[in-house]
Formats: structure tokens, C-alpha cells, sequence
């Protein structure tokens, strides 16, 4: 759980609960407590099981993001602890196959979204860390990862093969203002970028 962003793992070799009566609480505003599974790598935010909750979903507590931006507080970061294991399986997926095509985009619209939403399969969305959502896709067997962020969106995509992650890399090249945010550091995706571009 802890590869794809290196956070600390606390549970289950430490047994930490978050109660409402401390000062400078990982789950500010939450009325219970809460055990902790993990703390992001530097301390931003944790993540953590609500106690006495019949509902067994993982919340996320600290520096979080909403919408409106960033702000400290807790939310709900996904339903149930099997959904919380699929998403940081799938992102460690995603972040490791190369090469890895990325972007630092423009705000995500609706206009996108509605395009993803009809043309890929949805896998788990989390709310509040790295963007005030986290949204997961897969289309001809490459990954599509964004960190939804007021201002900003970050796409992550990747692929097993130079085959899929080209056919996905035109589909996406569309999109919101990837035609000249796009890039990558590997040769591979480099020049596959390259061979999209040169279609315009």
C-alpha cells in the first residue's frame, strides 16, 4: 500500500488511535476516533479507520483538499478498506509501467470528464489527497490517472506496451489543453509523443 507514494505505514505493527480529546489531532473535526493505517511521507495528511463506525470506511484527516482548496479538516477518502487496497494497487500499477506520459493540465471540465466517462472503464475515485478527487480509468489497456486540484489537473497515463499507451496517448491528446501539456522523460514516450503530435 505504501509504493506508490512511500507514506509511512503505522497499522498493523503499531496499534495508533487518533481520539478526539488530543490537541493537534491527524483527524481534526472527527467527533470519534479513529485508527491510524498510514501517514502520508511528510506528515501532510493520514489515513485511518473510524472506531465504533458499523460502516468500515477509510477516512482521510489533516492538510486535505476540497474543491474550494486546500484546508484542515477529515473527510471520507473511499467506501471500505478493499476499496482503499484496489486504489493504491492500481496507482502502483499506473505510476510503474513506462514509458509514463504525464501533465500538469488545465483545471479538469466537463466537457472531458463526460468524454472519459463514456469512452473508459471507471476503477475506484478518492477524495482529498493528491487533488480533491482522484480519478482512475482504463481504455485498450492503458491507465489514465488524474489528480482533479482547483486551478490544475495532473494526468498520469501509462500502458503494459508502446502499442496501447499510443493508441491512448491519441485519445487523450484532445483532451483539455494535453496537446501542448503532454511530455514525458523517457525516450519511448518521447518519441511516441512526438509521432501524435505530428497527426495535427
Amino acid at each position: 500500500m505504501a509504493a506508490p507514494y512511500t507514506d509511512q505505514i503505522i497499522f498493523p505493527e503499531r496499534v495508533l488511535i487518533d481520539r478526539p480529546e488530543l490537541a493537534n489531532r491527524r483527524f481534526p473535526g472527527w467527533a470519534g476516533s479513529v485508527l491510524v493505517i498510514s501517514v502520508e511521507n511528510q506528515g501532510v495528511c493520514a489515513w485511518g479507520v473510524p472506531l465504533g463506525n458499523d460502516n468500515p470506511e477509510i477516512l482521510i484527516g489533516g492538510e486535505i483538499q476540497h474543491r474550494a482548496g486546500w484546508v484542515r479538516g477529515t473527510e471520507r477518502y473511499c467506501y471500505d478498506t478493499a476499496a482503499f487496497v484496489a486504489a493504491r494497487k492500481w496507482d502502483a500499477s499506473c505510476l510503474s509501467q513506462g514509458p509514463l506520459l504525464q501533465a500538469q493540465a488545465a483545471e479538469l471540465d466537463a466537457g472531458t470528464l463526460s468524454v472519459l466517462r463514456q469512452q473508459c472503464e471507471q476503477r475506484p475515485t478518492t477524495t482529498g489527497w493528491p487533488g480533491h478527487t482522484v480519478h482512475r480509468w482504463e481504455r485498450l489497456g492503458a491507465k489514465i490517472m488524474l489528480w482533479d486540484s482547483r486551478g490544475q489537473c495532473d494526468w498520469w497515463v501509462s500502458a503494459t506496451d508502446l502499442t496501447a499507451l499510443h493508441a491512448v496517448a491519441e485519445f487523450v491528446h484532445p483532451l483539455s489543453d494535453l496537446g501542448s501539456s503532454l511530455w514525458s522523460n523517457d525516450p519511448d514516450g518521447i518519441a511516441l509523443l512526438r509521432r501524435v503530435r505530428a497527426r495535427d
